[in-house]
């Protein structure tokens, strides 16, 4: 009887609201990097900004049914709470009693998205005699891969995740960010060899080296990357709108930048964060990381892409976000302009990046806690207006992964 009237609740919501559901943002904390401050006071790791667990605040967890898998694990963290008559219901129990009226046919195609809020306090990277020298730089998330899960002492089992990254605006409000350059490492430099990178994952929380054999890619708003299981990356200090599969793996190849650990307890958190159960670095190299594409001369070529303007006009712009596997798009209404995206089978999920507005006639905020990301349910169209009199009201959007051999 409880599940029928959520059931029922739920389809009167989305008819009163013509298809638009809103959520309270999942926010994440993590053990890894700090933040900038977008999401939440989390520029350093203090005893006033971390969790019991001495994580921060630095992930929020988009229309999210997936669970964060961190070293200390939390129920549900990272489970998306839905506003049904104000009331907040985890996403996966609305699932249970109507998962066609949330997802259509696309559950399992649901990818998991993230605002990831990276940045903190500037460091010198530590480098032995191989690292070169070393400069200050805000760190950036430290050198990980992703390779499925490590099971009985071997790694890969399972498919590892795939993600992208697009690098929205940050001068302008709420933000009013101006980073001035900065630099993300995606993938191996061409000329680097096995032999350098074993060493360098030898010194897992005693020195940065493998941070230098990266390669560097300066980041621009407007821009994206895709990432395929395998490939070392260490996203750089911009806040960034990143999809990926729907799954929380990870081995991390190196420590953070600039902050070595003391030997009594690199050995623990080498263990639970790098190896993971494998015997030693050999495996790790062997297992986690495709080679030929970490080196691949065209990475560039392939993976970068400048987002393309799929329709423009006096209102604003359209612009897609993702490419390959993952779709999504931005929409840039100006000042007291409206667009309409037509009817789409598909789900997907939003969130206002900046600006004030509406969207199918419901509020939208992108400083208001439960106004500022929502789902458009199947077969719905999106009516997006600008109620301001000045700036641009940008929305961000992702949808189902893309079946291999579609656009």
């Amino acid at each position: 009887i409880i599940m029928a009237a959520l059931e029922e609740e739920l389809h009167q919501v989305i008819e009163r609201q013509r298809g638009v559901l809103f959520a309270r943002p999942a926010i994440v904390h993590r053990a890894m990097y700090a933040g900038r401050g977008v999401i939440a006071n989390n520029s350093e790791f203090s005893a006033d900004r971390v969790d019991s667990r001495g994580y921060l605040p630095v992930e929020w967890w988009i229309m999210s049914k997936t669970e964060a898998k961190n070293a200390i694990s939390k129920k549900n963290e990272g489970i998306t709470a839905v506003v049904i008559n104000k009331r907040e219901v985890p996403i996966t129990e609305l699932m249970a009693v109507a998962e066609e009226a949330i997802f259509g046919s696309h559950a399992s195609s649901w990818p998991l998205t993230k605002i990831l809020d990276i940045g903190g306090t500037e460091r010198t990277p530590r480098y032995s005699m191989m690292g070169g020298e070393a400069l200050p730089e805000v760190p950036p998330i430290p050198c990980h891969v992703h390779c499925g899960e490590v099971v009985n002492g071997r790694c890969g089992c399972g498919q590892g995740k795939t993600e992208a990254y697009f690098f929205p605006p940050l001068d302008v409000p709420p933000y009013n960010l101006q980073l001035g350059p900065v630099k993300t490492r995606l993938g191996l430099q061409s000329h680097i060899t096995r032999e350098e990178v074993l060493k360098a994952l030898e010194q897992f929380g005693r020195y940065d080296d493998l941070y230098s054999l990266l390669s560097v890619y300066e980041i621009h708003p407007w821009e994206t990357w895709h990432i395929e299981e395998k490939v070392i990356h260490a996203p750089g200090p911009w806040v960034t709108f990143e999809i990926q599969l729907p799954q929380d793996d990870y081995n991390m190849l190196a420590w953070q930048l600039g902050q070595p650990l003391n030997e009594p307890e690199l050995r623990n958190i080498k263990d639970v964060h790098q190896l993971k159960g494998l015997s030693h670095e050999e495996a790790l190299l062997q297992g986690a990381i495709n080679w030929e594409m970490n080196l691949a001369g065209d990475f560039k070529e392939r993976w970068w892409h400048l987002c393309e303007v799929l329709c423009e006009g006096p209102w604003g712009r359209q612009v897609r976000l993702f490419y390959h596997s993952f779709y999504g798009e931005g929409f840039v209404v100006k000042a007291l302009q409206s667009f309409t995206r037509p009817v789409d089978s598909r789900p997907y999920a939003g969130i206002a990046w900046s600006g004030v507005g509406t969207v199918n006639g419901q509020d939208l905020d992108c400083t208001a806690e439960l106004m500022k990301e929502f789902l458009v349910t199947p077969n719905h169209s999106l009516e997006i207006c600008n109620t301001a009199k000045s700036g641009d009201l940008i929305i961000l959007t992702v949808f189902p992964l893309v079946a291999k051999g579609s656009v």
